[in-house]
């Protein structure tokens, strides 16, 4: 019986061609240029270059004052002090201020930024490749970052799911959603509910009931998966308003944007750009 022969593994040169040739369009540069997040990332590590940042000493995160000046600085600034009734909540950390928090874990876990304890924070040399690369390929670099380096439970609130993800969850994430077609509306549960089941993803708190579980894992999939790659311009979701006095939105369904389908096709691609 004659045996198939192999396919040959595509060179990562060779791979890197391919997703130019389909996917690097005037358009999807243009989009990536816009997108807040990669504008947010050059104003953040414009002002590390720029100012004397010392990380705080228990944590090493970006002090208060800093975080003030810079986050006024973003595309969309958070909301740092919120009043409730009569009561002003003051900012009291970085780890409050998701959007800030974000950008300094990709710059860091992506080794464009030095930030200790203690000690002032410094830009690393491959800050400067990352400056030089044009705004489609730093959008591909920062979601590599994120996909392959990064817990991705510090996106998720709550304990309940141990200290990391099921092996090979970031990868089965990928390939549900490379199968999907750009513009296609995707009803999140079913998703959700799919990539628990592949996946074995459980919530490992005892006390929680069943179903209580099951909205969890759901809530730790659209913080860690869809919030994320909303960020990306990666896909476009849709909400309904939730009967609560606290106007929650719940995730109806998402659909993969072109541009999105370019950055989850790069997720392939070696960090042959840094």
């Amino acid at each position: 019986m004659n045996k198939k022969p192999r396919r040959k593994r595509e060179s990562p040169e060779r791979r890197l061609q391919r997703w130019l040739r389909i996917h690097y369009t005037p358009e999807r540069v243009q989009e990536a240029q816009a997108l807040f997040l990669r504008r947010d990332m050059v104003t953040f590590l414009t002002y590390v270059r720029d100012h004397k940042v010392v990380g705080t000493r228990s944590t090493g995160n970006m002090p208060l004052k800093a975080i003030r000046e810079v986050t006024a600085q973003f595309v969309h600034p958070p909301i740092l002090d919120e009043t409730i009734g009569d009561h002003v909540y003051k900012l009291r950390t970085e780890d409050d201020v998701w959007p800030l928090r974000f950008l300094h874990i990709l710059a860091d876990v992506g080794g464009l930024l030095v930030s200790e304890p203690g000690r002032q924070w410094r830009l690393a040399p491959d800050v400067s490749a990352f400056f030089a690369i044009g705004p489609l390929f730093q959008l591909a670099f920062l979601l590599w970052v994120w996909w392959h380096d990064v817990n991705w439970l510090v996106a998720y609130e709550w304990a309940g799911m141990g200290e990391s993800l099921p092996r090979g969850f970031e990868q089965v994430t990928l390939t549900h959603l490379r199968l999907i077609r750009s513009g296609i509306e995707v009803p999140f549960n079913a998703f959700a509910g799919e990539l628990i089941e592949k996946t074995k993803l459980t919530w490992t708190a005892q006390s929680t009931e069943g179903w209580h579980r099951t909205l969890f894992l759901r809530t730790a999939i659209e913080q860690m998966v869809i919030d994320i790659l909303a960020s990306f311009g990666a896909v476009q979701c849709r909400y309904h308003d939730r009967s609560s006095p606290y106007e929650i939105k719940e995730l109806d369904s998402f659909e993969i944007t072109p541009l999105g389908a370019a950055l989850l096709d790069s997720l392939l691609i070696q960090r042959i750009w840094q």
